[in-house]
């Protein structure tokens, strides 16, 4: 089913279990009325990587929904709280130098959201840094701000899609990468050890900017299921013929390409087409 935010974006999404695994720790949300878009891929073995992901989502949902002045229950507005303590007479910084409201509830959600999977891990009798976790990646885009936010944690990654060419606007949080970002000496490592997720250790450091878009615009929102089953290059080929008319079709062939490679994993997809 295509999902309208606003008249701001189409978006349609999808997940599958693979052809591998038996349980899907895949989570994903399209929350409408608040604009806001995640994927979350849970680790931690049967029941606790579904747990940690879905904690997660509902975590962010809730926080989110607050701030914006919804109650989470009932849907209904609700007067808003304070997002940011008032500024003093002898705060030196200049505006441009003061946190952002909409950058300081998204980071206020997702800290409050690893401790609360932290907290269960830390009831388990689990030391810190083990226990069940997930991966994180977002996008929000509420009514009263121009330009929308992206976070992550982990390996699940935002693509955009633009005239002929998509890249990543996420960097993953694995060894993987940082051996990139170094320069590629040694042996390269497993390309699916994290150095964050979010709940294992009782302090998260998300990734938040904001993200400029313009019409036409394709996001792509994928857990690893997708982006270490199927290259760039294919997934370009998907997106280049996706549009209005045919959105939820090219969710369902970008997660067939996963499940031919291998499916080795769970594959959840949203796709979002900017308006």
């Amino acid at each position: 089913m295509v999902q309208r935010i606003g008249n701001r974006l189409l978006i349609a999404a999808q997940t599958d279990v693979g052809r591998v695994r038996t349980l899907n720790e895949d989570v994903f949300l399209v929350d409408e009325q608040i604009g806001l878009l995640m994927v979350a891929d849970g680790m931690g073995g049967h029941d606790a990587g579904e747990i940690a992901s879905r904690k997660v989502v509902e975590s962010i949902r809730t926080a989110l929904r607050m701030s914006t002045g919804l109650d989470p229950a009932t849907h209904t507005p609700h007067p808003l709280p304070d997002v940011a303590p008032p500024v003093s007479q002898d705060d030196e910084r200049t505006v441009d130098e003061a946190p952002n409201p909409i950058f300081n509830m998204v980071n206020t959600a997702i800290h409050r959201a690893n401790a609360a999977v932290n907290a269960h891990n830390i009831e388990r009798g689990y030391p810190d840094g083990m226990g069940m976790g997930s991966t994180l990646v977002g996008l929000w885009m509420p009514e009263f701000s121009q330009r929308p936010l992206i976070f992550h944690v982990g390996d699940s990654r935002i693509y955009l899609y633009r005239q002929g060419s998509m890249r990543q606007l996420t960097q993953d949080h694995s060894m993987y990468q940082q051996w990139l970002n170094y320069g590629s000496h040694g042996q390269a490592p497993a390309q699916n050890i994290l150095l964050q997720a979010m709940g294992p250790a009782n302090v998260v450091a998300p990734d938040i900017a904001f993200q400029d878009f313009v019409s036409g615009d394709l996001l792509l929102l994928c857990s690893d299921g997708l982006s270490s089953m199927v290259s760039a290059h294919r997934i370009v080929e998907v997106l280049r013929a996706a549009g209005e008319e045919n959105l939820e079709a090219s969710c369902q062939q970008l997660i067939e390409l996963a499940y031919r490679a291998g499916g080795r994993d769970n594959i959840t997809v949203i796709l979002g087409l900017v308006l």
